[in-house]
């Protein structure tokens, strides 16, 4: 391929990855580098964070596990300030200074980034990121938070107080754990201007909610901050297409697993949880429907794919698909199940819930050919079904009922 084709293919490719990212932070948690770290003071070396473009901010750092001099900016461990952490994923996380005691409202850092695209007037957006106090820390602080605008935030001098009120701000617990990480996690109405993000202690000295731990003679409050997103709270679950394979075949469903969106997504198999993530590659060795949940902000929703396993071709997958029918669909009432059993073992029809919880199971006579559900028993809501026949799958589907 010429150069010029190339390059152009590579622009086609990013702008379909930032299309296909569903969250609007372009690197969430600090892990592409226009150069490793190589001392403090180097935020501006992960790709997209600085500090405010209008001004202040301080100069918060980067630790990455590529650092050059680890004493300063190593990962986990900075030894030079005796700190110990783990990124919450990847290979690095950003740190900076959100108050000290002689200083009260002129000693804040503040790190910031722009979005992939501006926000949406009056939609609902979840913004999360994670926070652990530092070892060095003799104090620490409730109310570290986000502040969404157009970049104009700033503060009125380098270590200055951005006097804005943040759209997302802690005020469940004290942010004192050393060890663990702890989420911070909020949804707002957008108003159509927000461009930019900018991480850090919005409030005054009196309103920050400090702890002293021990009792120093002075002390100062610093944390890391690793993975943050901004992800449309009414986001579509997205499990994929119903799809067919062979046995022994791999098939991805789901999304494109990104930063901010797997830890909203759960992933069951008759009831049972096996993974978090917002996509993963499955193997079954039978038909299997997958049950995602996914909970943004409070928000919970579903969706679910069925994966046919065929072992031998087009005429199986039609009788698994074919030979169930389930009417009326939606419906407010009665359901009709008309079914069509090969040979002479007794099936079974069965009714799950969206948590994969079995609410229903009616056995199914060889020679029978339909039977009434009863649905005035049955909430608002999706249901998946299934009818077996011995080891053997007969069609599963869903279900609407709606009074």
């Amino acid at each position: 391929m010429k150069p010029l084709s190339l390059f152009i293919a590579l622009l086609f490719s990013l702008a379909f990855y930032a299309q296909a990212q569903v969250n609007l932070v372009v690197n969430p948690s600090f892990e592409l580098l226009y150069s490793c770290p190589n001392s403090t003071n180097q935020i501006d070396s992960a790709i997209g964070w600085s500090t405010p473009i209008g001004g202040g901010g301080g100069n918060p750092d980067l630790y990455n596990f590529c650092c050059t001099d680890p004493t300063a900016c190593g990962v986990p461990s900075q030894t030079q300030f005796h700190t110990f952490q783990y990124p919450h994923s990847g290979n690095g996380y950003a740190g900076t200074d959100v108050i000290l005691s002689g200083a009260p409202d002129n000693f804040r850092e503040y790190i910031q980034s722009k979005l992939s695209r501006k926000l949406i007037a009056d939609i609902r957006y979840c913004v999360t990121f994670y926070c652990s106090l530092s070892d060095q820390s003799s104090a620490y602080i409730t109310t570290l938070g986000s502040y969404l605008d157009d970049g104009s935030v700033s503060a009125p001098t380098l270590f200055g107080l951005a006097i804005v009120s943040p759209q997302i701000y802690n005020t469940a617990q004290p942010l004192r754990d050393t060890s663990n990480w702890m989420k911070i996690e909020g949804s707002f109405i957008a108003t159509g201007i927000e461009e930019y993000i900018t991480i850090g202690n919005f409030f005054t000295y009196n309103l920050s909610g400090i702890g002293i731990i021990g009792s120093p003679t002075s002390w100062w409050s610093y944390y890391y901050i690793d993975d943050v997103s901004v992800i449309d709270a009414n986001l579509s679950p997205f499990a994929g297409k119903d799809t067919l394979i062979h046995p022994g075949d791999s098939v991805f469903i789901g999304r494109q697993p990104e930063v901010g969106l797997d830890e909203d997504c759960i992933w069951f198999v008759d009831g049972i949880a096996i993974d978090t993530s917002a996509g993963l590659w499955v193997k079954p060795d039978s038909t299997t429907t997958y049950i995602l949940e996914q909970t943004i902000c409070g928000n919970v929703t579903h969706d679910t794919i069925t994966v046919t396993v065929s072992g031998v071709g087009v005429d199986e997958y039609r009788w698994g698909r074919g030979l169930v029918k389930v009417y009326p669909n939606p419906s407010d009432g009665d359901i009709t199940i008309q079914y069509k059993l090969m040979g002479t073992d007794k099936g079974e029809f069965e009714l799950y819930d969206v948590f994969g919880r079995k609410v229903y199971a009616h056995p199914l006579p060889s020679d029978g050919i339909s039977f009434i559900l009863n649905g005035t028993y049955l909430s608002n809501g999706v249901y998946y079904y299934r009818v077996t026949q011995g080891q053997k799958s007969m069609g599963k589907g869903k279900v609407v009922v709606i009074k």
